[in-house]
């Protein structure tokens, strides 16, 4: 039978070994946050790609949201609109590093309690669009200028990434900007 420490011995061993840590290992998976306390996560690639995934934007919107953290390990460009989108939505912005870090996980947007969240994990945008029916010329050129044709199907079928494409307007078209279909033609 294990016989308990006395306090003596407690702070002894903190001071050799440092203070105990709960859930070393989910903080070390969530940029240094309880997962309970993660409202939505983006991968590293994730964070990477061009355009702002709906659903960090919705996170940010949470009545319990309160940080944007980013790994160090993310370019600041890359992470640019996600920094943009808090300090719009009056979230605090942090970016953190710690050779302890596990895994892929490149953003998270935290509260400062636990939430009662259904899934932290955001499925990457590709698949998302491509269960949805968007065209894979749309899906592979986030950020592109689209025709009526193009602008309606992501209407349709994935409205709430028409802020990551733009319309051709009546100078692109003088101008000589063709749509990515088009362009896809030759």
């Amino acid at each position: 039978m294990r016989e308990k420490r006395s306090e003596l011995e407690e702070r002894l061993l903190q001071g050799i070994h440092g203070k105990k840590e709960l859930k070393r290992e989910e903080r070390n998976r969530y940029l240094g946050e309880y997962e309970e306390r993660v409202i939505r996560y983006l991968t590293r690639e994730q964070v990477r790609e061009k355009g702002i995934y709906p659903e960090i934007l919705a996170a940010m919107r949470h009545p319990a949201a309160r940080k944007l953290i980013v790994d160090r390990n993310i370019e600041l460009g890359a992470a640019n609109e996600y920094i943009k989108l808090a300090r719009e939505n009056g979230l605090q912005f942090k970016r953190v590093y710690s050779p302890d870090f596990k895994g892929d996980v490149g953003l998270v947007v935290v509260s400062d309690q636990a939430v009662e969240v259904e899934n932290r994990e955001v499925m990457p945008r590709k698949e998302q669009l491509k269960e949805k029916g968007i065209s894979d010329t749309i899906i592979e050129n986030p950020g592109a200028k689209l025709c009526n044709q193009c602008w309606q199907e992501l209407r349709e079928k994935a409205p709430e990434e028409l802020r990551n494409y733009s319309r051709i307007s009546f100078l692109d078209r003088v101008i000589g900007v063709k749509c990515i279909c088009k362009k896809n033609e030759k």
